[in-house]
C-alpha cells in the first residue's frame, strides 16, 4: 500500500542491496487493486522474565489424607503397632525379674506350720527369728549367728547381734552344721550320728550346688535379655546397629527367655528339700514368670512383623 519509491527506501533500511527486478516508473501508476501490505521483519525484543513461580507437577495438590505424587506419604498421627510396644515391655519386666530372682532369697520357704523361718536364696540363707518370747528370739539370733558365719568359733566367742533376721551362706550353714554334729558324734563316740552327718552335708551342699550352677546360667539369661531389649529397641525406633543386629531381637528373646527356664530345671533337679521342711518359694515363680515373658516378646515381635 505504499508508494514504489517509498516502498524500496524502506527495505533498503532493513535489507541493504535490495533491488527490485524492474525499476519503479516514477510516474504515479494506474490504480491497482490494493494488495496486502508485506510483513515486516519483527525486532527481537529481550525476553522479560516472568515473576510468577514455576509450579511442579508433582507437588500439585492432592486429596486430602494423600502425598504428592513423587513424596513419600506420612499419615498424620501414625503411631508405632502395639505389638511392638507389648514386646519391649515383655522383654523389660523379663529382665527386672530376673535380676530378682538372681539377689532375692526365697526360692525355698518354710512351711508355714514349721516353728522356725528359713529363706532360702540360690546361695544364701536367711533365717528370721522374731518371736513374742523373747528368750527364745536371743537363743535363735545366738545359734543361727555362729551356725551362718565362716568361722564358727569366733563368732560363738562374740556378741549375738540385736537384729532377729540372720542372713549367711548356706555352704557356711552347711560346713557349720557338720562340724557340729560331727564333734557330737566324737565325744560320745556315735558312728551312726556320725555317718548320718556327712549324708546331711551331701544333701545341704546340694543346695549350694544348685542356686551356684543355676545362678550362672542366669547371668546369661539376664545379659540376652538385656541385648534383646537393645535390640527391639532400636529395631522399633528405626536404627541400625553394628552388623544390623538389631534385626535378631526375635532371636536373641527366644534364647534368653530359654536359658532363664534350663536354670529353673537345674535348680529344680539339684536342690534338696532339707528334710522336707522346705517350699519352693516366690521367687522361683516370678523367675518363673521372667522365662516366659522373655519367650513372649519374641512371639510378639513376631506376630508384628507379619502384620507389617
Amino acid at each position: 500500500g505504499y508508494p514504489a519509491d517509498q516502498a524500496l527506501t524502506y527495505t533498503q533500511q532493513y535489507y541493504p542491496g535490495f533491488m527490485p527486478a524492474v525499476a519503479p516508473a516514477i510516474t504515479t501508476p494506474a490504480p491497482q487493486p490494493v494488495a496486502q501490505p508485506m510483513a515486516q521483519p519483527m525486532v527481537q525484543q529481550p525476553v522479560q522474565q516472568t515473576t510468577q513461580p514455576v509450579v511442579d507437577p508433582t507437588m500439585m495438590a492432592a486429596p486430602n489424607n494423600m502425598a504428592p505424587m513423587g513424596v513419600t506419604p506420612m499419615i498424620v498421627g501414625d503411631s508405632k503397632p502395639i505389638m511392638t510396644w507389648a514386646a519391649v515391655g515383655c522383654i523389660v519386666i523379663a529382665l527386672l525379674l530376673t535380676m530378682m530372682g538372681q539377689f532375692g532369697n526365697s526360692w525355698q520357704t518354710t512351711d508355714d506350720e514349721s516353728e522356725s523361718s528359713f529363706n532360702l536364696g540360690l546361695r544364701t540363707m536367711v533365717v528370721d527369728c522374731t518371736d513374742s518370747d523373747s528368750d527364745v528370739e536371743d537363743m535363735c539370733i545366738a545359734s543361727y549367728n555362729v551356725l551362718l558365719s565362716e568361722d564358727m568359733e569366733d563368732a560363738a566367742n562374740e556378741t549375738a547381734p540385736s537384729d532377729p533376721v540372720v542372713k549367711g551362706d548356706i555352704e557356711d550353714y552347711c560346713e557349720n552344721t557338720y562340724s557340729l554334729m560331727l564333734n557330737i558324734a566324737t565325744l560320745t563316740d556315735d558312728e551312726s550320728l556320725r555317718s548320718e552327718a556327712g549324708e546331711n552335708r551331701e544333701a545341704c551342699l546340694k543346695n549350694d550346688s544348685a542356686g551356684g550352677i543355676s545362678g550362672m546360667i542366669l547371668w546369661i539369661g539376664i545379659i540376652g535379655s538385656l541385648a534383646a531389649t537393645v535390640m527391639l529397641v532400636m529395631s522399633m525406633l528405626g536404627k541400625t546397629l553394628p552388623g544390623g543386629i538389631e534385626t535378631h531381637g526375635r532371636i536373641t528373646s527366644w534364647v534368653s527367655g530359654a536359658v532363664i527356664l534350663f536354670a529353673l530345671i537345674i535348680w529344680m533337679v539339684m536342690k534338696d528339700n532339707l528334710d522336707d521342711n522346705l517350699k519352693t518359694g516366690m521367687t522361683f515363680y516370678l523367675t518363673l514368670l521372667a522365662g516366659l515373658l522373655a519367650v513372649g516378646a519374641g512371639v510378639l515381635d513376631m506376630l508384628d512383623k507379619r502384620e507389617k
